[in-house]
This record gives structure tokens, C-alpha cells and sequence, in this order.
């Protein structure tokens, strides 16, 4: 593999240096149960299924500052026409990059055997130029600050446009003043809050009067958490088109 293949873990991403300049971030997601086959628990189309999907993955490599170039999807579902729905919403979620669907796009369906649930894995890999990449990092003193709120289920859809997506997601990036961004997903925002304080080495003390619950599942990245210096909390607030809410304040 040579001496530059350096292979590690971050989070749930997959870093890989492929050269002296440049490194892949790799992420993924699944589903299951959620479509419109006999069996599926959430009833919805597969094309909300495709969307969500890839947005959670493409979402975890975007927070950490990496630009995606690929997207694998694994469904065991047949091509037509369910999986040419998914297809669908996954390329619906990759417009807001402006990304070529035909040239990013690629996977594989089932074509052997009816299924009668809807299956999908989707993997999304990213690059990082080493050089002009800068760290995504918490330190102490700063606060933890939810965007959005968590939601699951059907409470994704009946509440669309208070949903993080990847178009917010890009210009919270653009924001300087914001150390890092941590997507939350079905382990809630209290585990994420706690994954970010110990990646940096800190611990933290919640506030007193949090409105949202913080161990709720947040589904397919519905919100996101950022770290910032607490005076820039108004800034913050001022800027967000979703509501932004003090979760902890980062210690040693």
C-alpha cells in the first residue's frame, strides 16, 4: 500500500491519504423498513427515501470540510421501479452541489429475488486538499449550539422546512467563526454533543434550560450541532434560518 497509505478512523468517517496533498473521507448510511412496499413500517416514496439517504452521508463528509466526489448506492431493491425512484431523490439531493449525477452516481440493485421491504446503503466519499483544509476543532471555553431540531419518522416530512439539508449545511461551512460541525443522527443530539467534547479532548456542562430533547433520535440529520465562542452566540442566531438553541458550554 506504500508508505503515504495512511489508513485511521475519525467519528464514523474513514480517513485514507492517497498522497502527500490529499486525503478521501468516507462515509455512509443505511435504511430500512421505510418505502412503499408491502412491508415497510414508514410509508413514503422511494424517492424521500433516496433523498434522505444521501443526504445523510453526503452531510457527514461536507461538516468535515471535504468536498464529495462519489456516491455508491447498495439497494435491495429491484431497478425498476423502485430503484430507479431512489435514484431519483438521490440526485435530487446532490443539485445543491452542483454535482454531475451521471458522472458521481453508482451502485447496485437487486435483481434476483422480489423483495417486499425497501433496503438502501449509501456510501459517499469526499476529498480533502491537505494544504488549503483546515481541521474541524473545539476548544475549550467555547459552546455547544444546536441548529434545528430533532425529528423522526413522519415528523420529517410534515415539518420539511424546518429541516437541516445540505444547502444550509454549505453555508454554515462558509461561517469562519464556527469551530465545528456535527450532523445529528438517530443516537440524538446529547451523544453527538458528547463525541464532539470527547474528540477534543474536553468535557462539558449543559445548560440549565434546554427547550429541545436531547435524546431524541434527530433521523436522517435533521440538525446538526456547532461549536463556537460563546459571543458570537447573537451573530449566530442572527444568521441561522433555523432555530438555534445553547445545549453546553466545552471545559477541560
Amino acid at each position: 500500500m506504500g508508505d503515504l497509505m495512511l489508513i485511521e478512523k475519525y467519528r464514523d468517517l474513514s480517513l485514507i491519504d492517497i498522497n502527500e496533498d490529499q486525503r478521501l473521507v468516507i462515509s455512509c448510511d443505511s435504511s430500512g423498513g421505510i418505502g412503499e412496499k408491502e412491508n415497510d413500517i414508514i410509508k413514503t416514496s422511494p424517492e424521500i427515501v433516496g433523498y434522505f439517504g444521501a443526504q445523510v452521508a453526503l452531510m457527514e463528509i461536507i461538516a468535515f470540510g471535504a468536498d464529495p466526489s462519489l456516491l455508491i448506492n447498495t439497494l435491495s431493491v429491484e431497478m425498476d421501479d423502485t430503484g430507479s425512484r431512489i435514484i431519483e431523490g438521490i440526485k435530487k439531493a446532490l443539485k445543491a452541489l452542483n454535482l454531475d449525477d451521471e458522472k458521481v452516481i453508482t451502485g447496485s440493485t437487486e435483481e434476483n429475488f422480489p423483495v417486499s421491504v425497501t433496503g438502501l446503503g449509501i456510501t459517499a466519499i469526499g476529498i480533502i486538499d491537505k494544504k488549503d483544509w483546515k481541521k474541524p476543532q473545539t476548544s475549550s471555553g467555547m459552546i455547544g449550539v444546536a441548529i434545528g431540531s430533532p425529528k423522526v419518522g413522519d415528523e420529517v416530512l410534515e415539518n420539511i422546512e424546518e429541516v437541516m439539508d445540505i444547502s444550509k449545511l454549505m453555508d454554515l461551512r462558509e461561517k469562519t467563526y464556527i469551530g465545528e460541525i456535527l450532523p445529528v443522527g438517530s443516537k440524538g443530539i446529547l451523544y453527538e454533543l458528547k463525541e464532539m467534547a470527547k474528540w477534543n479532548n474536553l468535557d462539558f456542562v449543559l445548560e440549565k434550560n434546554i427547550s429541545l430533547d436531547i435524546k431524541k433520535s434527530g433521523g436522517p440529520s435533521t440538525c446538526l450541532i456547532v461549536s463556537i465562542e460563546e459571543d458570537k452566540y447573537e451573530l449566530l442566531e442572527k444568521e441561522s434560518i433555523l432555530a438555534v438553541n445553547k445545549i453546553a458550554k466545552f471545559i477541560d
